[in-house]
């Protein structure tokens, strides 16, 4: 069975989709099966895993994440409604390359899932049509890019996650966003009686400048032990350098590949 892992923070512009992508990138490197779920309406990790082309052909074979909350849609007119029968994901993965012989699933995401949610009433649950149990046994790692906001789709991925991975930047607005992220996780466990097992917080575009280590001291204080990894990746120019090439960032030959590569063996270990 997959683990499914939430990456998420209530503040946007942390490196949330660079994380996601290159997590799942190198993941399959390694030769795991990996499925990257864009769950954004901005749709970041959709852009930074295909091309517009790739896109707009995948829009006309197959389905997008919308399509999957449509089929979850329950009418709230007193009107009959069959069981709907489960999905299938092959009709809605889309294979990223990984290397020269690895790859990866994407299934996108786009605008309209704002639209849906002030429009078509979502159960916290839904996520599961598409998430089932049988979809997960075909994957090592499934990995949910989340919106940096607090909502139905924040509930959907962390009822269907065992983790939650938290990209922080080690600031003034870093040590604001730590403490609403944990009211955010107790919040739902508070409504729903349960929450992911694990949280992981990894530190991003690290800079030494700004006297990064007394707000690091603290985050961890907050988090508690245990939760914060070693690993921190420096900011870096990957998102201009790679993303176009839909190339991971250990390609680009910088110190942050290097990191990177840290942060992925931490991360297998924690999770």
């Amino acid at each position: 069975m997959a683990k499914t892992i939430s990456v998420i923070n209530m503040k946007g512009g942390v490196g949330k989709t660079t994380l996601s992508f290159n997590l799942a990138y190198e993941l399959a490197v390694q030769g795991k099966k990996v499925l990257l779920v864009d769950l954004d309406p901005q749709s970041n990790a959709t852009i930074v895993s295909m091309s517009e082309a790739e896109l707009v052909a995948h829009k006309t074979q197959k389905k997008t994440v919308v399509d999957a909350l449509m089929h979850a849609y329950k009418p709230i007119a007193p009107i009959r409604k069959l069981t709907p029968p489960p999905l299938d994901l092959v009709n809605f993965v889309f294979k990223r390359t990984a290397g020269s012989i690895h790859s990866f699933d994407v299934i996108p995401s786009d605008l309209s899932v704002s639209s849906m949610l002030r429009s078509v009433p979502l159960g916290p649950f839904d996520l599961e049509h598409l998430l089932s149990v049988q979809a997960k046994a075909q994957y090592d790692y499934v990995l949910l890019d989340c919106a940096p906001t607090y909502s139905t789709l924040t509930n959907m991925a962390l009822n269907s996650s065992d983790g939650v991975l938290v990209p922080m930047i080690s600031d003034s607005f870093g040590e604001w966003g730590t403490n609403l992220m944990r009211d955010v996780l107790l919040d739902h466990k508070g409504e729903f009686g349960s929450a992911p097992n694990k949280v992981g917080v990894v530190f991003t575009m690290w800079e030494d400048q700004v006297d990064p280590q007394t707000f690091r001291s603290k985050i961890v204080a907050i988090w508690g032990p245990g939760v914060v990894f070693q690993a921190k990746i420096t900011k870096n120019n990957w998102y201009r350098v790679a993303n176009g090439k839909r190339q991971s960032i250990s390609q680009t030959n910088s110190a942050p590949a290097a990191e990177f590569k840290s942060f992925l063996t931490e991360f297998q270990a924690h999770f």
